[in-house]
């Protein structure tokens, strides 16, 4: 195929990648928080026309159309290394790979370089999806998909930039020390997984000692939210997420000056009979708890930044007496207005 054909051919079909580009992005994102895998970013990007047809000519394509896969481009950045592996899954489930013109970068790097890892699907669309209405006129596009850890991103972004000092021929002395550093980012990578999958053997540890009775384990964020969701699911109340989990700092010095330090000591401040509401999260159940408890050792020894509202109050009545709600008009504003218990509206 001539450059002029291959440029006539792109004149025509360049808007159907950008919409491709575009469809392909939406859809990812969904699949993403679908399965509930945790990534940074999903971008996507057309190859303007000119690097198409730049490209085209440094590689000395023969049949630009099929061996050009790359116009509609997708990166997906995720956190670690098992997050890439579930996102691979995600993409040989729902597009149709070509694996000949796929690879995993760190399967084809030799042993002396560190650096740049990623992993690349050249892809189209499935039958099933092709086939509605939507996607119809994108259906034979090829596309690719970048999947990267934030670090190998990093990586990738400072030493392979065209127009960054670390590029080109660099003397031995100072290719060694980054390829140095490069491995550092490797190995930092690898631990942050490791680092990960610790936490979550912890929290299925604290699971499992909590649910045979063995609550000596020391407060902290991951015991701490890890029993109250195990309370949840046993009292039959449903909590809503945190939306920033540094309050669980905050509520954990409320629970030191309250002369709470052990998973142990929190159980017995649980109220007999006492069930989640809707939209309670970790932090209102266990200051419900703390409250309802002892609500003058509560207010003489605790330090807050919050307030309750009305209708916190309302909620605590069937818990506290009568002499200890009035008490609680210290802490109480006129919430008139619909709010969400406990929110911490200064985040």
């Amino acid at each position: 195929m001539s450059i002029r054909e291959f440029r006539d051919w792109l004149n025509e079909n360049h808007p159907r990648h950008n919409a491709l580009t575009n469809a392909i992005k939406l859809v990812s994102e969904s699949l993403l928080k679908e399965s509930k895998v945790a990534y940074l970013a999903v971008t996507g990007r057309t190859k303007p026309i000119a690097d198409c047809l730049e490209k085209s000519r440094r590689k000395k394509y023969r049949n630009p159309i099929e061996q050009l896969t790359d116009i509609s481009g997708i990166r997906i950045i995720v956190y670690f290394d098992f997050d890439v592996r579930a996102v691979s899954n995600i993409i040989e489930e729902n597009f149709a790979v070509d694996a000949q013109n796929s690879s995993n970068r760190e399967d084809i790097l030799s042993a002396d370089q560190f650096g740049y890892r990623s992993v690349h699907y050249v892809c189209e669309l499935n039958d099933d999806r092709a086939k509605l209405h939507e996607y119809r006129a994108m259906a034979g596009l090829k596309f690719e998909f970048q999947i990267r850890t934030v670090l190998q991103h990093a990586w990738a972004e400072i030493a392979h930039d065209r127009n960054y000092k670390f590029t080109g021929q660099l003397p031995k002395a100072i290719e060694r020390k980054l390829f140095l550093f490069a491995g550092l980012l490797e190995t930092a990578d690898n631990g942050f997984s490791d680092l990960s999958d610790d936490v979550d053997a912890y929290k299925a540890s604290v699971s499992q000692s909590a649910a045979e009775g063995e609550l000596e384990i020391e407060l902290n964020a991951l015991s701490l939210e890890e029993f109250v969701h195990q309370w949840a699911n046993k009292s039959g109340s449903r909590l809503e997420d945190l939306k920033n989990r540094d309050f669980l700092t905050e509520l954990l010095g409320e629970l030191d000056q309250f002369g709470v330090h052990t998973l142990g000591e929190l159980s017995k401040i649980i109220p007999p009979g006492y069930r989640a509401e809707v939209e309670q999260n970790v932090l209102s159940v266990v200051r419900d708890w703390m409250l309802i408890t002892d609500p003058p050792r509560f207010l003489k020894d605790v330090t807050i930044d919050w307030c309750l509202g009305r209708k916190d109050l309302e909620a605590l009545k069937p818990y506290i007496s009568a002499e200890n709600l009035e008490l609680l008009d210290a802490i109480t504003y006129d919430d008139s207005e619909e709010v969400t218990r406990w929110e911490d509206e200064s985040d």
